[in-house]
């Protein structure tokens, strides 16, 4: 593990505009994995994506899942336009001149247009971005230099063998602070009341009392989350002369699996009892989609208008027919019907966040608002513990990673 030590100096996530690492972030946190793609997305022919503002070629060659810049540093030309010249290497030729580059390591080991003794070859390099495979889910470093080990960075869940991953995801208009920010804090009960996922739950009217803790390290996978921890709930309360709400829904007859221990559903699953938020921007919640699994969602910069929103499911069948049926009922209804319906209510509400803020400024979580204690909280956390802003790699390892920097060169 790295050894990481708090900059001392971090701006407080108060409602000001300052330059503060978070208010910096408008496309992301650079120093971090992030899962980018399903492996059986990915072939030979490349596919282009932008993460963090960088358009990248992801291509396979053989078993292995490469990822480079999507621009020739000759002129520029899409990389996902390349064709396979040389069968059998791991190279990629731009489709304008043929510049081909060795992507282990980006150096131009031909230009086919200028012949075999072409002066261009080892004097250029296109940028690589380190990639990892695990359990069918293709990882990316979007930092510069030598990547940090990726369980430090994803879930330990997601990296198990035994776990099975189900993943959705697509391109979403509005900026990823305003879903990382109102991920928790209070909008379940209001916003997800007409989910069709959830007509026959019982909802309530919320929690009477709003509590967030800072856990440094779960022992779940070693990573530090903020913790939603209200636990006081309230099924109705009466709201003056307004009258009772929320009103009483007769067919409303299933209790959510975290207010149900007496029919033997646990609250916690795989050791986790609360929904987290960690960096560089995904949220963690038990028992979704489906009862027994651990839902992950990230939420990617494109750029300042747009990002991924990646959603995987970790699901732990016991045996061949449990695993048929978690497929199945994922295929079905939780798949289409909470991550896709349920949670596209979560995206509609960063579009308006989103153009809020383009006509009236930068607008943040208030004290007045009880539930806002969570993104308050989350904002001092990336601006005091964003690797590469408020985390400093130190010491022996530093020096190591310093050592291995790959310069990026343009033709000349």
């Amino acid at each position: 593990m790295a050894i990481f030590e708090k900059r001392e100096n971090a701006a407080s996530a108060s409602t000001d505009t300052s330059d503060t690492p978070y208010n910096r972030a408008v496309l992301g946190f650079r120093n971090y994995w992030y899962p980018a793609l399903p492996e059986h997305d990915i072939g030979g022919r490349p596919k282009r994506m932008i993460l963090l503002g960088e358009p990248i070629a992801f291509v396979r060659r053989g078993k292995k899942v490469y990822a480079v810049q999507d621009e020739c540093p000759h002129r520029g030309a899409r990389m996902s336009l390349g064709k396979d010249e040389f069968p059998g290497t791991d190279t990629l030729a731009c489709r304008f001149h043929g510049w081909t580059f060795d992507l282990r390591n980006g150096a131009c080991v031909a230009a086919l247009t200028d012949g075999p003794d072409s002066p261009v070859v080892g004097k250029v390099r296109i940028r690589t971005f380190p990639t990892e495979q695990r359990n069918g889910v293709v990882f990316v470093w979007m930092g510069r230099g030598a990547p940090a080990p990726l369980e430090e960075d994803i879930p330990a869940l997601l990296l198990r063998p035994d776990a099975s991953l189900k993943v959705r995801y697509r391109q979403v208009y509005g900026n990823w602070r305003h879903h990382a920010e109102g991920s928790a804090g209070g909008h379940f009960f209001m916003l997800h009341r007409d989910a069709i996922a959830l007509q026959l739950h019982k909802l309530g009217q919320g929690n009477s009392s709003h509590s967030s803790e800072l856990q440094e390290r779960c022992p779940t996978d070693n990573r530090m989350y903020l913790l939603e921890t209200s636990k006081d709930f309230n099924w109705e309360q009466k709201f003056g002369k307004l009258g009772f709400w929320p009103p009483t829904r007769p067919w409303r007859l299933i209790k959510p699996p975290n207010r149900r221990a007496a029919r033997g559903t646990s609250t916690e699953v795989e050791g986790i009892k609360y929904i987290g938020i960690s960096l560089p921007g995904y949220l963690r919640v038990r028992h979704f989609p489906k009862n027994g699994a651990v839902y992950y969602e990230w939420y990617i910069a494109i750029n300042e208008d747009h990002y991924l929103y990646m959603q995987i499911s970790a699901h732990f069948p016991r045996n061949i027919i449990h695993r048929a049926w978690i497929t199945l009922w994922y295929n079905l209804w939780a798949g289409p019907m909470r991550k896709g319906h349920f949670n596209d209510q979560d995206k509609s509400m960063v579009r308006d966040n989103t153009n809020f803020e383009k006509r009236m400024g930068q607008h943040k979580p208030t004290p007045l608002y009880q539930p806002d204690l969570f993104p308050r909280m989350w904002i001092e956390m990336c601006n005091q513990y964003a690797r590469g802003e408020g985390w400093l790699v130190t010491g022996k390892e530093a020096a190591e990673r310093a050592k291995t920097e790959i310069p990026v060169y343009a033709g000349g």
